[in-house]
Parts: structure tokens; C-alpha cells; sequence
């Protein structure tokens, strides 16, 4: 690979030659002596990053002239870690956002500025795995730079995790997590039950809120379904349907969004089956 600009002795950029693209290469010492024109040697080469947005890369380029490089590489490490434990590929802006949000944490932290996050029951209830990444990658970050970052940290970690899940801005992270809390609570005072966490049936409920909240987010609705299995949701599971109409009712007072009929009809069909299990445990 041949070096169009050198950033520093560890970082180098390149274009490849068949798709024209840009890619940062990461590595101790990899532009030492080196001058643009010249090629890379691949085992030097430690981390590669390709950014399809421009604006991403620009970003990108200035954090890493301004941001420690042990902090860059912490944050590729976590998200090799996100990677595998999620098996999904994260979007490519999270190296920019991840890397300038720890950088910023261990800043506060060493003017003793502390930042409690309001979400973090609720992040840890709904975004369960991206939330244990987050206290792994914590633990990580705190034994790497020597330093004390609280609990709070894995909580805006995870949703870092969650925005580059579903390539958000973190606002509508911190939205999503919000309408799914707010729904929770809905069934759960609804019922006067609490949930069966390590339930398959609540995982599902929390699957398909996620992705109910980005309908109520961006404002678009499913497809409609046969009308005569929507007669029967409201027959027989009755009380699950009562319930999504209070949901329905919220998120349009909240949001201004407008729950289709249909929709109710797959939040009836999960609800009823986490409240059976619930009922069946308490028999």
C-alpha cells in the first residue's frame, strides 16, 4: 500500500488502488523514516480503517491529531470486542464518536467533573448486551490508562454500541431507549407485574420495542395485515390488547405518532406471551 499522507509515526493514509477508496492504517512505528510515495510493509500494518463517509474521515483524521493514540487503538479494541460478542458489524462512525467520547470521559474525570447518566437502569434493562460490553470495555479503558471510570461510563459506551447497531446519532439512542422504558413500565404497571428478565419471551418483547421505537422515532409505519386475524387478537387475548391500546395512546400524546392497528397486533402477541409466563410462575 503506498502512503498518500503521513499523520504521525503510527498512522498513515492510503487510497486503494481498485475501489478508490480511503483508508487509515494504524501500526507502532508505521511511518517511521517514511516519506509519502513510498509503500507500506502488511505486517506492520496493525489496524485498518475505512470510512465510506467523507465527513466521517475528516473527523476522524483531526481526532487522531488530537487524540492520544493508545485511546484510538482502545476504541478499536472495543469494538473488535462489540464485533465478535454481538456478531455484527458495527458502522464505521463509531471509531470517530467512541474514540472522542473517551477521550472527553478520561478529561472530566481528571478534573474530578463527574457525569451521572439518568439512563442507566433503563440502558441496562434494554440494551442488555451492548450494556455488558460496555462494563467489559470500562474495566478495559480503566486498566489500560490506569484510571477510575464509574459505572456510568458502560452505560454511554452501550449506547455508542446501539447507535452504531442501527447508524443513528446518539440522541435517537438516547429516544429509543426512552419509548422502549416508557413501554416497559406501561405493561408492567398495567398487569402490576414485574418482568421475568432471563425469559426467550422478554427478549423478544425487548426486539421487537427496539425496533418499534425507531418506527415511532423516524415516523413510519408497518404494513397492514389480514383484518379478521386483527378481530381475533382483540377477542382472544383481550387484557394484552387493552394494554396496547394504553401504549397506543401514550406514544401518540408523547410522540405524536400514530400506532396502526397492526402494530397492535404484534405488541398484543408479545405482551400475552411474557404475562403467561409470568402467570405460570406464579401458579
Amino acid at each position: 500500500m503506498i502512503i498518500e499522507k503521513i499523520l504521525n509515526n503510527n498512522v498513515v493514509i492510503t487510497v486503494d488502488p481498485k475501489t478508490r477508496r480511503e483508508k487509515i492504517l494504524m501500526g507502532s512505528g508505521l511511518a517511521f523514516k517514511k516519506k509519502v510515495g513510498q509503500e507500506i510493509e502488511d505486517d506492520k500494518i496493525e489496524k485498518i480503517f475505512i470510512m465510506d463517509n467523507p465527513n466521517d474521515s475528516d473527523k476522524f483524521k483531526k481526532l487522531i491529531e488530537e487524540i492520544p493514540m493508545e485511546i484510538i487503538q482502545i476504541t478499536g479494541d472495543i469494538v473488535k470486542e462489540a464485533e465478535e460478542r454481538l456478531n455484527r458489524t458495527l458502522d464505521n462512525h463509531i471509531y470517530v464518536a467512541l474514540s472522542d467520547h473517551i477521550a472527553f470521559s478520561i478529561k472530566r474525570l481528571a478534573n474530578d467533573i463527574m457525569v451521572q447518566n439518568n439512563l442507566l437502569v433503563e440502558i441496562k434493562r434494554v440494551h442488555r448486551e451492548e450494556f455488558k460490553i460496555g462494563q467489559w470495555a470500562v474495566g478495559y479503558i480503566n486498566e489500560k490508562l490506569n484510571v477510575s471510570l464509574p459505572l456510568d461510563e458502560a452505560g454511554f459506551i452501550s449506547l455508542h454500541i446501539v447507535n452504531a447497531s442501527y447508524t443513528d446519532n446518539i440522541g435517537e439512542s438516547y429516544i429509543l431507549t426512552n419509548v422502549v422504558r416508557d413501554v416497559l413500565n406501561i405493561i408492567r404497571y398495567h398487569f402490576s407485574t414485574e418482568f421475568i428478565e432471563d425469559d426467550l419471551n422478554y427478549d423478544r418483547l425487548l426486539t421487537h420495542l427496539k425496533f418499534f421505537a425507531k418506527r415511532v422515532i423516524t415516523a413510519e409505519n408497518t404494513e397492514k395485515t389480514d383484518s379478521e386475524f386483527i378481530d381475533i387478537i382483540k377477542i382472544k387475548y383481550r387484557d394484552a390488547y387493552d394494554c396496547s391500546l394504553k401504549i397506543k395512546a401514550f406514544i401518540k400524546s408523547k410522540y405524536n405518532y400514530d400506532v396502526i392497528e397492526d402494530e397492535l397486533v404484534y405488541l398484543s402477541l408479545h405482551i400475552h406471551r411474557v404475562i403467561n409466563v409470568i402467570k405460570a410462575k406464579i401458579k
